[in-house]
C-alpha cells in the first residue's frame, strides 16, 4: 500500500517523525480537519494554484482520478525532452508525492511548490520577507 507524501505530512515528519505513522489512520483523529479557518486557507491555496497555471500556458495537467493512472501519466509526460506538468504524481518505493508543477528542460527537472503568503509592507519587501522565512524554515528543518 502506497503512502501519500504531502506538504503537510512532510512538515509533520519534520516536527516529529513518529507522527507520520498516525497520519490518515481512522483511529487517530486530526482535529485540524474540522477547522473552518484551515478549510478557507485551503480554498485560497487552490485559487493560487490556478493562477500559477497561467504562468506556464504550455503546461499539461494530470487529471486522472486513480493514483496509479496519475503516476503512469506523469511517467509518460516525463519522456518528453521539454514539458511542464501540473499536479504530476511520482512514486519512490512506498512513498508517493503529488507535485504542483514539474518543469523538465532537457535533463534538468524543477519541482515547484505553489504557495500563497501575505506579507507586511512595513517589514521590508516581499522578497526580503520570503528569503527570511525560507532561511528560518531551513534552520528549523536542520534542528
Amino acid at each position: 500500500m502506497s503512502r501519500y507524501l504531502s506538504k503537510s505530512r512532510f512538515k509533520t515528519a519534520l516536527e516529529c517523525p513518529t507522527k507520520l505513522d498516525y497520519v490518515g489512520k481512522p483511529d487517530y483523529v486530526d482535529t485540524k480537519k474540522s477547522n473552518d479557518f484551515l478549510k478557507a486557507l485551503a480554498d485560497g491555496g487552490f485559487q493560487v494554484g490556478e493562477l500559477a497555471k497561467l504562468l506556464y500556458p504550455e503546461g499539461i495537467e494530470v487529471t486522472d482520478r486513480d493514483q496509479v493512472d496519475q503516476i503512469a501519466r506523469t511517467k509518460q509526460l516525463l519522456q518528453q525532452t521539454d514539458v511542464t506538468i501540473f499536479e504530476g504524481t511520482v512514486q519512490y518505493g512506498h512513498w508517493v508525492a503529488r507535485i504542483d508543477v514539474i518543469r523538465k528542460r532537457g535533463k534538468k527537472i524543477e519541482l515547484i511548490e505553489v504557495k500563497s503568503k501575505s506579507y507586511d509592507s512595513l517589514s521590508g519587501t516581499a522578497d526580503e520577507q520570503w528569503r527570511q522565512s525560507a532561511k528560518l524554515g531551513c534552520n528549523r528543518a536542520r534542528n
